[in-house]
């Protein structure tokens, strides 16, 4: 038994259809999902993706970059209270930076801060990046972390086949037994990937989960 773990923004969905999922990409994972587990580990926040990827149906979410669970309506919090004390006192820093943020649920968000990388430096929170955007979150906390605790949710026993782009998805590489990256990834994704895919975005989603389906992925690879 294997659990598909895929990021969302430039790998589920394109940027340049201003990360709508398309109906092609989203009817292969719905189906897909109704036979093997598929889960979407993402930093975006649940109220985006309910507009971005209305009528996606996967086994479940990690959102927020990992400390935000979603199983049908149930939301699990992955967070200690003390972290949103912790919270308030970065966004003290963030205004005096004169930086521009959004807060979710649990973590904030910086959109396109690259140039202020060495000042986002936090010893009591960790820092994501996306490209040039930043998210501020729990320092015990990231994507992979957030999956792992899912599958013990879940109770699932089989191999993970982990799919992204971008450094946020490293750590979500490092708890997978298989890395995928899709043709548009960022090179350090690609170095560390057991696979590289042709296709771009969706695409590749696609061409993946065909793969695993047809058995064609299990002959490159020793993963049953």
């Amino acid at each position: 038994m294997f659990l598909v773990a895929s990021d969302y923004d430039r790998t589920l969905a394109s940027e340049k259809n201003g990360f709508i999922i398309s109906d092609e990409v989203k009817e292969k994972v719905n189906e897909f999902s109704k036979k093997y587990p598929f889960v979407v580990v993402t930093g975006r926040e649940r109220k985006f993706i309910k507009v971005l990827a209305k009528g996606l149906n996967p086994t479940a979410w990690v959102l927020e970059n990992g400390p935000l669970l979603l199983i049908g309506e149930k939301e699990i919090h992955l967070v200690d209270e003390d972290w949103f004390e912790i919270r308030e006192s970065i966004v003290e820093k963030l205004e005096k930076l004169g930086l521009r943020y959004s807060i979710g649920k649990i973590i904030i968000y910086l959109d396109n801060v690259g140039n202020f990388s060495n000042k986002l430096r936090f010893d009591c929170a960790r820092v994501e990046w996306n490209r040039n955007d930043a998210m501020i979150m729990p320092k015990n906390m990231d994507k992979g972390k957030g999956l792992l605790e899912l599958v013990k949710i879940l109770n699932f026993k089989g191999k993970i086949i982990a799919i992204g782009d971008s450094q946020n998805d490293i750590p979500l590489f490092k708890v997978a037994d298989y890395k995928v990256a899709v043709a548009n990834a960022l090179d350090e994704v690609k170095k560390i990937a057991d696979l590289v895919l042709n296709e771009e975005n969706g695409k590749g989603v696609i061409s993946l989960l065909e793969m695993i389906e047809s058995g064609n992925l299990f002959k490159k690879i020793d993963i049953n």
